[in-house]
């Protein structure tokens, strides 16, 4: 099923005016191979219910930072949607202001530590695609 009978479903089964509601763009829990797959089946589980970027890269990227309320359609690797995603939050929050109760909702690391760690690794490696030093 593509992406354009995908929403359309998904707006006729909610019953959202098609007039009045728009998504956003697609969303890629990105990494190759059995990274990308955990990612993904963390989030259509409901353990992965949050997601941190830098916040520089939105403005290298020309891209607006997100706002509740957005929707996305989620895909698999192969580009097959899979699932609606509603932003309820977006905040704003330096790398080491951020609390566990919030890292936690990442649904990868056991500790704050262990998350900061892996966090890190995976902006770095963003700041790096984006031309930008951490």
């Amino acid at each position: 099923m593509g992406i354009a009978e995908y929403w359309k479903k998904f707006l006729s089964e909610t019953g959202r005016n098609p007039d009045e509601t728009g998504f956003s763009g697609e969303m890629v829990f990105e990494g190759e191979g059995v990274v990308g797959f955990q990612r993904l089946s963390l989030v259509l589980s409901g353990k992965r219910t949050a997601s941190f970027s830098a916040f520089e890269s939105y403005a290298l990227n020309r891209e607006m930072i997100p706002v509740s309320g957005e929707l996305y359609i989620v895909e698999k690797l192969d580009g097959e949607p899979c699932a609606i995603l509603e932003l309820t939050n977006v905040s704003v929050i330096p790398f080491y202001e951020i609390p566990w109760d919030l890292a936690r909702r990442d649904g990868e690391s056991a500790t704050l530590d262990e998350w900061r760690e892996k966090m890190r690794e995976s902006l770095e490696d963003e700041g790096a695609l984006c031309g930008f030093d951490q």
